[in-house]
């Protein structure tokens, strides 16, 4: 997480070079990871259908919020981006939830070897998922058994927590620090404007979201065997309620802002309805194309 807000922080400042942007990106970067709290599900459904890194890690979810904030729509866009760089250990990220659920297996196994092909469908992933991997992976992003697992997540080559994550915290953290104090003491300035200005939203932010974290994290781990926090189980629904009410207001603080956006994009609308149209009627035109004569197409 601390990498996250970091380099959300970072790209908010390079890009815009306005403190009050480069915050509400870094708060944008911390939102993906709370579909890892799942106290809102079955802890058998969560697990089974690998929620974590599907439910807000996808493009329709930023498209969604993009509505809202630009800005905040960006910071999930940056965690994202992020967490496509580890294996599968942690999953990688399914960019395409849900519409990569109605692929339902690859046309080669995880070894690589050509499966037989099942005469009701016509779009296969290219391989499966590697098992040794996937049981071996992080203990609510296991998946076990003999039933194969398509590759829908986009994967790359680190792990959390390692050399690469590094490189991002600390890169990310010295470029904060350089745009801050250079050139001269401008933007060091705005920076303290910014937070004498917008002190409470900032706390009521960023507090919003550790509290919801906060009650995820006990849940999670009360619900693990042997249990672990069997004393503080009962601040689970008392944190996520605080935490869901602080982010209630933080919205209605910034409401006008917020209408101001529903306000840009609605007088675009007819542009934005017929750019969804046109990605629908491309995407379904491809489809019909590689698979017309009982062809099979691979995503």
């Amino acid at each position: 997480m601390t990498t996250h807000f970091f380099f959300g922080l970072a790209v908010g400042f390079l890009l815009f070079g306005q403190p009050w942007i480069a915050f509400i990106v870094a708060l944008g970067a911390l939102l993906p990871d709370l579909d890892r709290e799942y106290w809102f599900m079955p802890s058998n459904e969560y697990r089974d259908e690998q929620f974590h890194r599907s439910l807000f890690h996808n493009f329709f979810v930023m498209g969604a919020v993009f509505l809202l904030s630009p800005f905040v729509s960006l910071g999930m866009f940056l965690h994202v981006f992020l967490d496509s760089f580890t294996t599968v250990k942690d999953r990688g990220c399914e960019w395409l939830y849900p519409i990569t659920r109605l692929v339902k297996r690859g046309r080669e196994d995880a070894n690589g070897n050509d499966e037989p092909l099942d005469p009701k469908e016509r779009v296969y992933f290219y391989q499966e998922d590697p098992k040794g991997l996937l049981e071996n992976a992080d203990p609510d992003l296991r998946e076990v058994g003999k039933r194969p697992v398509p590759w829908r997540r986009t994967y790359g080559p680190a792990l959390n927590g390692q050399i690469l994550d590094q490189a991002f915290l600390t890169g990310s953290i010295v470029v904060t620090i350089v745009w801050a104090v250079l050139p001269g003491a401008a933007n060091l300035a705005r920076l303290s404007t910014f937070f004498a200005n917008n002190l409470e939203l900032f706390i009521i932010g960023f507090a919003s979201i550790a509290l919801v974290f906060a009650a995820g994290e006990l849940d999670r781990r009360d619900r693990a065997k042997p249990v672990r926090v069997p004393a503080l189980a009962f601040l689970k629904v008392p944190l996520l309620v605080v935490g869901m009410a602080l982010a209630g207001y933080g919205i209605f603080s910034d409401r006008l802002q917020i209408l101001k956006n529903l306000q840009v994009i609605g007088n675009y609308w007819s542009v934005a309805l017929v750019t969804l149209g046109v990605v629908c009627f491309v995407s379904l035109v491809l489809i019909k194309l590689q698979t017309r004569s009982g062809k099979i197409a691979t995503v």
